[in-house]
C-alpha cells in the first residue's frame, strides 16, 4: 500500500488529507459493470464481423448492436441491460461506425472473389493460407478499422472526457447515490472502459483493447505501470478530496491515453514491414495502423493538431495495393516524431 500525505506547514493552507492508495482497483465502492457490458457487447460485434470471411456478415444485425434494438445479442443479459454502445460514441464515430460497416458489408458481399487489386473480396496470406480477411477493392480490412475506430470513438472519448471533467472539477464529489459520489462512478466507468483485470499489470488475464494494446507496446512506452498507477492513485485522491492529486492523474490520463494511440499505431507499422511482401496480410496490417491514425480525430483532448492530423492521414495511399516500405516508413517516422517514440519506434 502507498501512503499518501503531508503536514500543516501553513494554517491558512488546506491541508492535504492522509490516505491509503492501494495496489490493485478493489476499492469498496467501485462500480464499472456498464463499462464492462459494453466492452462485452463490442466483442459480440467483433465476432459477427468474422462472418464476413463466408460471405454472411449481417450488417443490419451488427448496426442494432450498437444502439440495443431488437435484443441482437447473444449474450441475453446485454439484451435487457438497458444499455448502448452508440450514445456512448464520440458524435463523429456514430457516423464513421455505420460507414465501416457498410464497407466490411460489401466485402463480404464478395467473399467468393479473391481480393486483389481492384477486386473486392476474401484474400489469403501468401504465408499462411489460413490467415484469410476480407478485403475492399482498395485492400482496406474494414473489420479493423472499425475495431481500431471504436477504441478511440468509444474507449479513449470516454476516458479523456471523463477526465478532463474531472480535472475541470465538473462532477460532483460530495452527494452519495448508490454508495459512491458521482466523480467516484465515473472515474471507476474510466478504469472498466481501459478493459483491464482490477490486478494489472501482475494479472493480465482478459485483457482486452486498449488493456491488450498497452501491454504489447510496454517495451517501448510503459503505459501499463503510467496507467495504473494514475487510475488507482486518482480514485483514492477523489474519496479523499484531495484535489491536487486527482486533478494531476486525470491529465496524467489523458496525456497516456493520445500517446498510447501513437505508440499502437507504430506497433502496427512494425508488423505491416515484417509482411511487406505480402500483400494481403499486409494490407489488413495497415488497415489497423490506418484504424488508429484515424482514430485521433475522436479524442476531444489530442494535442496533434488538424494540420498535423491531415499530414499523417495523407500518408497512406489511396490503394494499400501500392504501398511501400518508403510509405511504411515515413509513416513510423512521422508518428514517432508527433509522440517523441524516435528512440523506440522500431521496437514498439
Amino acid at each position: 500500500m502507498l501512503i499518501t500525505g503531508c503536514k500543516k506547514n501553513d494554517p491558512t493552507t488546506e491541508p492535504v488529507p492522509v490516505y491509503t492508495v492501494p495496489t490493485t482497483y478493489n476499492f469498496t465502492n467501485a462500480n464499472f459493470a456498464d463499462a464492462t457490458t459494453r466492452l462485452g457487447m463490442y466483442t459480440e460485434i467483433s465476432n459477427l464481423m468474422k462472418n464476413a470471411l463466408t460471405g454472411t456478415f449481417d450488417a443490419a444485425k451488427a448496426k442494432a448492436m450498437l444502439t440495443n434494438t431488437g435484443a441482437p445479442f447473444t449474450t441475453a443479459a446485454y439484451n435487457t441491460s438497458g444499455l448502448q454502445l452508440n450514445d456512448q460514441f464520440a458524435p463523429v464515430f456514430k457516423t464513421d461506425a455505420i460507414s465501416f460497416i457498410d464497407s466490411l458489408a460489401k466485402a463480404s458481399a464478395a467473399a467468393s472473389t479473391p481480393a486483389s487489386r481492384g477486386k473486392a473480396g476474401v484474400g489469403a496470406s501468401s504465408a499462411n493460407a489460413a490467415s484469410k480477411y476480407a478485403l475492399t477493392s482498395l485492400g482496406v480490412n474494414y473489420a479493423q478499422v472499425f475495431n481500431k475506430g471504436l477504441m478511440g470513438g468509444l474507449v479513449t472519448y470516454q476516458i479523456v472526457t471523463t477526465m478532463d471533467a474531472v480535472a475541470n472539477q465538473a462532477i460532483d464529489n460530495t452527494a452519495i447515490v448508490n454508495g459512491a459520489t458521482a466523480m467516484e462512478h465515473a472515474w471507476d466507468l474510466a478504469f472498466g472502459y481501459w478493459g483491464v483485470p482490477v490486478d494489472f499489470p501482475t494479472n493480465k488475464t482478459g485483457a482486452k483493447l486498449w488493456g491488450s494494446y498497452s501491454t504489447q507496446v510496454d517495451s517501448g512506452y510503459k503505459a501499463n505501470t503510467i496507467l495504473m498507477t494514475a487510475f488507482l492513485k486518482g480514485r483514492a485522491a477523489i474519496s479523499a478530496k484531495d484535489k491536487a492529486t486527482f486533478v494531476a492523474q486525470a491529465k496524467i490520463i489523458i496525456t497516456t491515453m493520445e500517446r498510447l494511440t501513437g505508440a499502437a499505431a507504430l506497433q502496427e507499422v512494425k508488423e505491416a514491414k515484417a509482411a511487406i511482401s505480402d500483400n494481403i496480410l499486409r494490407n489488413s496490417r495497415v488497415s489497423e495502423m490506418y484504424g488508429f491514425v484515424y482514430s485521433l480525430k475522436y479524442n476531444p483532448k489530442r494535442v496533434i493538431t488538424d494540420t498535423q492530423y491531415n499530414a499523417l492521414l495523407a500518408l497512406f495511399p489511396k490503394s494499400y495495393y501500392d504501398l511501400t516500405l518508403t510509405d511504411v516508413n515515413a509513416i513510423r517516422d512521422a508518428v514517432a516524431n508527433q509522440y517523441d517514440f524516435n528512440s523506440v519506434k522500431d521496437i514498439l
